[in-house]
């Protein structure tokens, strides 16, 4: 009896495909953009609020009251060239500068703020005492001693200052800043020589509270958005459940 045997070769079986290659998650460049929006509004948000804390509500800066003393007859500090301070008045009002100065001696006391020329015109030959370098924090005063023999003439009595005032207790001087050179000069009332006053000077934004609410309000709109990048970016990159047909 013959058996027919018939071998049959297996099916052959389909080559794997290759690998794809891994794409970056769609959600990475969101969490990126996402992250620098919440650094920046921070940023932002926080300088509105420290402005707001300095100038709000028409705060000046100041830098205290401190003793200057000198036996010139004068203390004059230059504010050198003003410039480019106009076109803001309606978001800041006029910048001001502040100068307090008490009376410690029976000649009274001046405080005054003039144009470089005139101020110089009238202290000329008299012997003074120029603000080379002023530090608020810490305070210090850094002087020079121009020396001269002129006995200076009543402050008061002259009229090219921009702002002045005097008092036999203290004169306080507000004064908005305008363009140009302008130097601060405190004296006595007489004119006479030896200073001594305890001063402070500082400056001011009026009107300025709205506009640091803005900034404020700017940078947490920006963190905010900055966090919805964030957060659609992470759902964007979790991985799609796969679906089962039935």
């Amino acid at each position: 009896m013959t058996t027919d045997t018939t071998f049959s070769s297996p099916a052959p079986q389909p080559f794997p495909a290759p690998p794809v290659p891994a794409r970056p998650k769609r959600g990475t460049a969101a969490i990126v953009v996402g992250a620098v929006l919440v650094g920046s509004g921070f940023l932002t948000a926080a300088s509105g609020g420290a402005l707001l804390a300095v100038f709000g509500g028409g705060q000046a800066v100041s830098s205290g009251e401190h003793a200057i003393s000198t036996s010139t007859s004068a203390v004059v500090a230059d504010l050198g060239h003003i410039d480019d301070i106009q076109g803001f008045e309606f978001l800041t009002g006029s910048p001001t500068l502040h100068i307090s100065a008490e009376n410690v001696t029976e000649k009274g006391v001046f405080v005054g703020v003039g144009p470089t020329a005139e101020v110089n015109r009238y202290l000329d030959g008299v012997a003074i005492e120029e603000v080379r370098d002023l530090d608020l924090s810490p305070f210090h005063l850094d002087t020079i001693r121009d020396e001269g023999s002129v006995v200076a003439q009543a402050p008061g009595e002259e009229d090219f200052w921009g702002a002045s005032a005097e008092s036999s207790n203290t004169a306080d001087l507000n004064w908005q800043i305008e363009e140009g050179d302008y130097e601060i000069v405190v004296m006595n009332a007489d004119g006479s020589a030896g200073v001594l006053t305890s001063a402070s000077i500082g400056a001011s934004l009026p009107t300025s509270t709205g506009l640091w609410i803005l900034v404020l309000t700017i940078g947490v709109l920006i963190m905010a958005g900055g966090g919805e990048l964030i957060y659609a970016g992470v759902r964007q990159g979790r991985p799609q459940r796969p679906t089962v047909e039935n």
